[in-house]
């Protein structure tokens, strides 16, 4: 175990030094041809297509072939840019139009309000930029991530993040920060699209999944709203981040805070996530092992069709 974490640490540092030596442009196309080549070559390939098919039945074969590519080469191009969080940092204060913002109507009520919110999001585009359009907002924020496995890796990865927020949360271990956080008014933000073991079997695409519901209590529990953060990869290493209104409880249902309540504005959540997925699937990471499924695919067909617009920038 501990040779793993060796060989893929200095992998890591390896990768890491030739992303930052590149410019961001070159950084981001050499990680998505990475990702295209060897990303369907991995067993977790197989994960992402079974994901893909219960989700999304109804696409051809050769659709999913190519969605998978698609998928592929986002991750390698968000690896890579990993190090160049300080370079989109940068531009978002520059506003050279290497990231741009939309919905920021959505956070200026919030700021006059004076109250914090809730943020949620999906791993898709280049999620790791997503704190920039709460800085852009004035709005102080605590962010939630997961720790990588590899020690080193994830000292790496922080070194870089705190170039876009300074304030981070480890997820699951860190509750006090956010319930603090909401307390002194600020905010959070937080991707609620992985599998929680100990999370609420709620429906995603139509099948159950594990689900945090975290959002959903704090919100109610502090009375602040729920905000839905989009980010989209508009082409190379351009980046789209949006807000959108805030989250409502469906007509009917209380907000008492019972559990009642918390369902259903995660079901709510659930429901904006997979709006956006079906609109760009081939930007949603599907390696996760969101649901249950028992059959084993083996599935390494490459696209050879022609991609999606935006699925190859």
């Amino acid at each position: 175990m501990k040779l793993n974490y060796l060989w893929r640490s200095a992998a890591a540092l390896l990768a890491s030094g030739l992303f930052r030596a590149l410019p961001i442009g070159a950084a981001s196309a050499l990680g998505g041809w990475m990702g295209r080549v060897i990303g369907p070559r991995l067993s977790r390939h197989g994960i992402a297509r079974a994901n893909l098919e219960l989700a999304l039945p109804e696409l051809s074969p050769e659709d999913m072939d190519c969605i998978m590519v698609g998928m592929w080469n986002n991750i390698g191009r968000t690896v890579s840019e990993i190090a160049h969080l300080g370079t989109f940092s940068r531009a978002e204060e520059s506003d050279n139009g290497l990231i741009t913002f939309a919905g920021l109507e959505h956070l200026e009520r919030l700021k006059q309000d004076y109250r914090g919110a809730i943020f949620v999001g999906g791993h898709l585009g280049n999620w790791e930029v997503a704190p920039l359009m709460l800085r852009r907002a004035g709005l102080e924020t605590v962010s939630v991530y997961r720790p990588f496995n590899e020690p080193y890796i994830d000292r790496l990865a922080r070194q870089q993040r705190i170039k876009v927020n300074p304030n981070w949360a480890i997820k699951r271990q860190d509750v006090k920060a956010l319930v603090s956080a909401l307390r002194d008014r600020r905010s959070v933000s937080m991707l609620v699209d992985q599998k929680l073991w100990q999370g609420e079997l709620i429906p995603f695409f139509g099948h159950d999944a594990h689900t945090t519901t975290l959002p959903a209590k704090l919100a109610l529990r502090y009375g602040v709203p729920i905000v839905p953060f989009r980010v989209e990869r508009l082409s190379g290493a351009r980046i789209r981040v949006s807000a959108y209104p805030p989250i409502t409880l469906p007509e009917g249902t209380s907000d008492t805070g019972d559990e009642e309540a918390e369902i259903a504005l995660t079901l709510a959540i659930n429901r904006v996530l997979e709006g956006w997925i079906r609109e760009r699937p081939e930007q949603w990471n599907w390696l996760h092992r969101r649901w249950r499924i028992k059959k084993k695919y083996a599935n390494k067909r490459l696209c050879s069709k022609r991609p999606a617009p935006g699925m190859h920038p």
